[in-house]
């Protein structure tokens, strides 16, 4: 048998068109072949890709794997703003790498978070030699990833940007250090203010976010709304209790959906979503759950996957496609041709002394309680990624539930177990002496010894004018979720969720239930 080729390793960098060099590095075999090439940029720095990706395996089997520092960030100059230049920069580096006399001109890109939409932001400039992409906890639409429901995710937006002036940085010494303060007195250093003077500085941007109607920001980057098809096949990875949960669907919908239309094969997607959260993607544990065995991805083939649909992709054969998810309670994996499945929608209404039933109730009445952003619900749990504890993902939210600011409503015992699938949605019948208001909604599963452990929630910002009372839908969250028999379903509904989102000004709120008000959660039960 002949001996393997020789995997060498570049240092190199990618020129943009304005004359910035990105630091580059190319991991490829010495044979004299051409090769498809995998690229994935980061803000995080090359190392932090050797520590998710084995670039030396992947050119054994191969691929020439090609790293780069974006713009601004570790041994690439410049100045970084986030997300603003990678639309031409991941265009243009994508040219590069189909140009190079080791590539056989078809690129395909992969990474998380930062690094998916990278990828996004990229294909939105229809680079011909863009094949697939593979991002994880990432969608096309920037706006989305830094708002949900309206408010703005002001934990991990504020943390992650004086992260990204602590470390990696181009700062000057002084900004850095005051970013390393803000972060060790993190979350007290906000003050309950949307930004200080140090967030400004580090991202000149991070006042423009505050404006969700600022189209010359935001329009660029949404890859999502450029006209006709991306082109691309995507293998999108997603957490039940992820931030960008959501935005990462949307990613896979907006692109299965347009795939279908015009009869590409080649554009084939799929989606697959664990019961992880952000900073624990692929492991069996999350919150104060374990998932067992069947939920840690790396033992049950996930990333061995993604590469082999890329690969397939680049060769133009079939590979898998469609939906699969985890189901919580139960912890097994289900197939799905699509996303979302056909469910039944069942409400559960809210009804007086704290129940949810099965029947809207008769009798109307009203729930009250007062919202002082100066003493917000914290934060427990949930879509987040802070620096600090509490973790992210299920938590057990009885601490919370004594608070008097936050409404709680109970089902009776189930009988048998029942199965979500789907987005769970609310309608609060809600009123405010405030014009601007929150309303945020938790599901709940109730263990048989009183455990109350977060599924999925979100918030919704609305106008309340006049004082009158209007009819709040407020999306909860897509989740997978078995409720065992033996538990009890929980709705909690609050003002706030600090320091996840920002928050609203003070005001007297009521919810309404029962009668012509009918305010209701709405499962999607799978049969």
């Amino acid at each position: 048998m002949g001996r393997a080729a020789r995997i060498v390793s570049l240092d190199t960098d990618v020129t943009t068109i304005d004359g910035v060099p990105l630091a580059t590095d190319v991991t490829v075999a010495d044979d004299g072949e051409r090769h498809p090439v995998l690229l994935v940029r980061t803000p995080y720095g090359r190392a932090s890709v050797r520590g998710a990706y084995d670039a030396i395996g992947l050119a054994r089997l191969g691929w020439a794997v090609v790293t780069q520092d974006v713009r601004g960030r570790w041994d690439s100059p410049g100045t970084f703003s986030p997300f603003r230049a990678e639309r031409m920069d991941g265009a243009q580096t994508i040219a590069w790498c189909a140009s190079q006399p080791w590539s056989n001109g078809a690129v395909a890109m992969a990474g998380g978070s930062y690094n998916g939409f990278t990828q996004w932001l990229a294909a939105a400039e229809r680079p011909a030699a863009l094949r697939a992409i593979a991002p994880a906890v990432a969608g096309p639409t920037i706006r989305d990833a830094v708002y949900e429901g309206g408010a703005l995710q002001l934990g991990v937006f504020s943390s992650w940007t004086l992260g990204i002036g602590a470390l990696g940085s181009n700062l000057d010494t002084e900004l850095v250090d005051a970013a390393i303060d803000e972060l060790d007195r993190w979350p007290a250093s906000l003050d309950g203010l949307p930004g200080t003077p140090t967030l400004t500085r580090i991202s000149p941007d991070w006042s423009r976010w505050l404006d969700t109607d600022d189209t010359e920001l935001w329009n660029p980057l949404d890859a999502g709304a450029a006209p006709g098809h991306l082109g691309v096949a995507g293998y999108h990875l997603a957490g039940w209790h992820d931030l960008f949960c959501e935005s990462t669907i949307r990613g896979y919908t907006q692109l299965a959906g347009r795939a279908a239309d015009d009869g590409h094969s080649h554009r084939r997607q799929r989606l697959v979503i664990g019961p992880w959260a952000h900073a624990t993607m692929l492991r069996r544990t999350t919150g104060h759950l374990d998932f067992g065995v069947r939920a840690q991805g790396d033992f049950n083939g996930l990333l061995d996957e993604q590469i082999a649909f890329l690969s397939e992709t680049i060769a133009d054969r079939d590979g898998p496609s469609g939906v699969r998810v985890f189901v919580m309670g139960a912890n097994r994996w289900l197939d799905l041709a699509d996303w979302p499945p056909p469910t039944q929608a069942v409400p559960l209404y809210l009804a007086e002394g704290g129940r949810l039933s099965w029947s809207a109730p008769a009798e109307s009445g009203t729930d009250h309680y007062r919202h002082d952003p100066s003493d917000p619900v914290p934060t427990n749990g949930g879509r987040t990624l802070h620096p600090v504890p509490p973790e992210a993902g299920p938590l057990d939210q009885r601490s919370l539930e004594e608070r008097p600011d936050v409404l709680v409503y109970t089902s009776d015992v189930l009988e048998r177990d029942l199965t979500i699938v789907g987005m769970v949605r609310a309608h609060v019948v809600f009123e405010s002496t405030a014009p601007l208001a929150d309303v945020t909604v938790k599901l709940v599963d109730v263990h048989p010894d009183g455990t109350a452990m977060l599924v999925v929630d979100s918030i919704r910002r609305v106008p309340t004018p006049g004082g009158n009372a209007v009819e709040v839908e407020v999306e909860v969250g897509s989740t997978a979720q078995t409720f065992s028999a033996g538990h009890r379903i929980r709705v909690e509904i609050a003002s706030s969720n600090y320091p996840r989102f920002d928050t609203c000004e003070a005001a007297d709120q009521t919810v309404h239930h029962g009668g012509r008000a009918a305010s209701r959660l709405v499962l999607p039960i799978w049969t």
